[in-house]
């Protein structure tokens, strides 16, 4: 059994085109603000006053929302200044860097200088707030998926290889990434793999180079690719077909075009919670 565990994870997918006549760049921030808010007080509510104190940070993480801030349409202060209005344990800090591997490395943040945390914190959130064709597709991974993901995990003793977070030391990363992931997963039991959600090729090089292991479905033709989501849409959508009735470990793996990966070793519950929204647009 992993030393963290996954309390609960929610996914709220968003529509591709997000709003149907040009919006400013605040009032959608403001929109996609209150989605997030609403969908952290539904993970945190399921916490006793006494646990949610013990979440330090809240990390908010996306691979494709960095223009809006670097154009200058809107600052950080802005956007937490938003969400400080919905209350407490809304996301306090805004990682990019590591494109859909940024949920590893904010765990990797959280754990290491907030050791004293019992629960952690990480949203992933990932729009096309200008509509820029580059997002809808691309050749890299084919059709995008968008949405908001909250991922709450417990720590329950001393996190050790738990979680790992690398950076790709050759040109192919995809064949790395996966080589890595096998040898991670020949030292766990009885663990099945959630990996990120990409087109038929890909999963083909994936078929050989992890045959031996366990792996959730891809959900690619379901929901497009849906950057750092991927895997724990995964196991929300497996989890939800397929109540959970006894423990059971998960390798959430994700990986970035610019090389970067993470991998967190998890135990879902029958306690676990597995929360779907409704897909929302701006109206």
């Amino acid at each position: 059994m992993s030393a963290l565990t996954l309390k609960a994870i929610a996914f709220q997918p968003l529509t591709q085109q997000l709003f149907k006549e040009p919006t400013n760049t605040e009032a959608a921030f403001e929109w996609l603000t209150h989605l997030l808010a609403k969908q952290t007080s539904q993970v945190v509510d399921i916490l006793s006053d006494d646990q949610r104190s013990k979440i330090a940070r809240h990390f908010l993480c996306s691979t494709m929302i960095e223009l809006p801030f670097t154009t200058g349409d809107i600052s950080w202060s802005m956007v937490s200044n938003m969400l400080a209005q919905h209350g407490t344990h809304q996301a306090d800090t805004f990682i990019n860097a590591y494109e859909c591997a940024s949920w590893g490395y904010s765990l990797r943040h959280d754990l290491h200088h907030n050791q004293s945390s019992k629960f952690l914190l990480v949203s992933i959130i990932d729009a096309n707030i200008y509509d820029l064709e580059f997002w809808r597709y691309n050749e890299h991974w084919h059709e995008s998926g968008f949405g908001i993901t909250t991922v709450l995990i417990e720590v329950n003793g001393q996190v050790t290889n738990e979680l790992i977070t690398q950076c790709a030391n050759t040109h192919n990363s995809m064949a790395e990434f996966a080589t890595v992931i096998r040898r991670h997963a020949a030292e766990l039991t009885d663990t099945t793999l959630a990996m990120p959600f990409f087109p038929e090729n890909i999963q083909q090089m994936f078929d050989k180079l992890l045959a031996t292991e366990s792996r959730l479905d891809d959900l690619h033709q379901q929901w497009g690719h849906c950057f750092g989501s991927d895997p724990w849409l995964s196991i929300l959508s497996h989890c939800r077909e397929n109540p959970v009735r006894e423990d059971q470990d998960y390798l959430a793996c994700s990986l970035a075009l610019n090389g970067y990966f993470a991998m967190a070793n998890i135990t879902v519950t029958p306690a676990t919670q597995f929360i779907l929204q409704e897909v929302q647009g701006y109206a």
